[in-house]
């Protein structure tokens, strides 16, 4: 089974809180021949827009992004317009690597509470462990899903922030939004709610899933975005978060000082721009995804290897034997990740 799966060739991550990425793959350095099958990237490439204005902003690479028509306010404003928020209700980040940093931190300092599901994409909790926060864990449930029954019920007087990815990674799952509405509500009366929306564009009609709305309410809700994913700009390194703009204040306050260092790149900040509304781009790559994800189902069958039909571009799937299917996967420069505590033979691809 092992040997058969090696030959799929497909699209894999590693698992990025283990060893060291220099220590993980030594042996891959500088080597064009590796498949580069590691974070979720988007192989498509970025849109023809996208080039192009990288291209023509490489001028001002050596300017920070600001008094420009490609600045970080008039990003934020235009993000802020397509969301039905202020511009004070954003805040922008070297990917949502950088803003789920400042979450960690601004809740979890002074043995600040967390609450996360598990398994997940976790910079929140494994951040937070570092500074001494004190981490609740909820296992997904049965059908891998995240639980919010348990989730909510481990809320006590002590918790600052339950965090949720939707849809999840490793699990690729989602939520029913008004389920998770009903949630984001209901907690968020007790403490702040993180929805980290990575994959959201995989979703059909990804607006009428999206938790942003709740910000607009009142309510204590954050999201987290970025354009790593389907909008293929990893490397550019640009996301945000949305939330309250009291929150937002005071993270800007305590996090970048106002400081134009501090800010993203010009050259990514014209690229996240072009690439918002780029609709056409982001339904080619969202159906590009879906047909690749069928044909990977379809060979999973026929290998009768048991995995979790996904909402993102990537699939969780029994192997067996992770450790013997990393390491034969590794041989064959194909790199991937799996082996999460509750799963430690499922790998995802």
């Amino acid at each position: 089974m092992i040997s058969s799966v090696t030959g799929l060739g497909l699209l894999a991550s590693p698992e990025i809180f283990g060893a060291p990425m220099s220590d993980e793959l030594p042996a891959t350095k500088g080597d064009e021949n590796v498949k580069r099958l590691l974070f979720n990237e988007n192989p498509m490439g970025p849109s023809k827009g996208v080039a192009e204005i990288v291209k023509e902003m490489v001028p001002r690479a050596s300017k920070y992004a600001t008094f420009h028509k490609y600045d970080y306010l008039a990003l934020k404003n235009l993000i802020a317009e397509r969301e039905g928020l202020m511009p004070e209700n954003v805040l922008l980040g070297h990917g949502s690597f950088d803003p789920l940093i400042m979450i960690s931190n601004h809740f979890g300092r002074n043995n600040g509470e967390i609450i996360v599901p598990s398994p997940t994409f976790d910079v929140v909790g494994n951040f937070g462990q570092k500074i001494g926060a004190r981490v609740k864990k909820i296992e997904v449930d049965d059908s891998f899903r995240l639980n919010l029954g348990a989730m909510e019920a481990a809320v006590g007087s002590q918790t600052n922030l339950v965090t949720i990815c939707n849809p999840n990674n490793p699990t690729g799952t989602s939520l029913n939004k008004d389920q998770l509405k009903t949630f984001c509500r209901a907690v968020s009366d007790h403490c702040h709610v993180l929805v980290d929306e990575a994959y959201i564009h995989y979703l059909d009609s990804w607006q009428d899933q999206t938790m942003a709305p709740l910000i607009r309410e009142g309510n204590k809700v954050l999201v987290t975005r970025t354009f790593s994913k389907i909008y293929a700009m990893a490397g550019l390194r640009i996301g945000y978060l949305l939330g309250p703009s009291t929150l937002i204040k005071d993270l800007e306050a305590k996090y970048t000082l106002g400081f134009p260092g501090n800010m993203p790149n010009s050259l990514s900040v014209a690229a996240a721009m072009v690439a918002l509304r780029d609709e056409t781009f982001l339904e080619k790559s969202r159906l590009e995804n879906e047909k690749r994800k069928r044909a990977f189902y379809s060979e999973l069958k026929r290998l009768d290897i048991a995995y979790v039909e996904s909402d993102a571009n990537f699939v969780y799937y029994d192997v067996q034997k992770f450790k013997a299917y990393k390491e034969l996967m590794w041989e064959n420069k194909i790199l991937l990740t799996g082996g999460w505590p509750s799963k430690p033979n499922w790998a995802r691809v």
